[in-house]
């Protein structure tokens, strides 16, 4: 293959993977723990290790019913899980109408500041692939100067079938996270989302 020609399959998996990939180094503590809307037990999970390891002192649960599962309260369902596994209700703040990474936490926000005021510092607990969540939080939250990111691996949604940072492009979600990608670079191209950095404890806006 020449130069000027289409890069190799394990070079192009390579950009895709470091494109969406949401971790970073560094964890420290935050305001809260923001968790992005899923139908899926494991979204919340992680959030059960920052609390109980005193990361900060609030989780911010959302999502609505599912599009998918009307009846299934996403943030809802979290917080279900949350107090099965010790963590007191007033530590948790519940949005229950959003539909979308945009409108979590958009929703999210005035009951955030309503409680906590201006949050500089979050954690947010993400799908290892939806890096682009963490630019939505920036978006929609301007006062938050770092944001730390703890991931986690979802199961293929057609069978279920498990898979990571390394083997995804053999799995059935290999197209999914390929549109993610592609998703991802067009609304960083447009400046929809602002832009971040790593520099070694967590994510921080690229512009500041």
């Amino acid at each position: 293959m020449n130069a000027d020609g289409p890069p190799a399959p394990d070079r192009a998996t390579d950009e895709i993977t470091q494109s969406v990939d949401a971790q970073a180094p560094g964890l420290g503590r935050a305001d809260l723990v923001f968790v992005f809307g899923s139908t899926l037990p494991d979204a919340v999970l992680p959030a059960v290790d920052v609390l109980d390891a005193e990361l900060a002192p609030i989780v911010v649960l959302t999502g609505g019913p599912n599009r998918r599962l009307p009846h299934h309260v996403e943030s809802e369902e979290h917080a279900r899980l949350l107090r099965a596994h010790g963590i007191a209700p007033d530590q948790m703040i519940i949005e229950r109408q959003s539909r979308t990474s945009e409108e979590n936490v958009a929703f999210a926000r005035p009951l955030i500041e309503q409680r906590l005021g201006a949050v500089r510092t979050a954690i947010a607990v993400v799908k290892w692939w939806q890096r682009r969540q963490l630019h939505v939080l920036a978006a929609g939250m301007p006062t938050v100067e770092r944001i730390y990111a703890v991931t986690w691996n979802p199961p293929a949604r057609a069978d279920g079938s498990p898979y990571d940072r390394t083997t995804w492009a053999d799995s059935s979600d290999r197209e999914r996270i390929e549109r993610e990608h592609a998703y991802l670079q067009d609304l960083l191209g447009r400046r929809v989302l602002p832009a971040l950095v790593t520099d070694g404890h967590g994510w921080i806006r690229a512009d500041l």
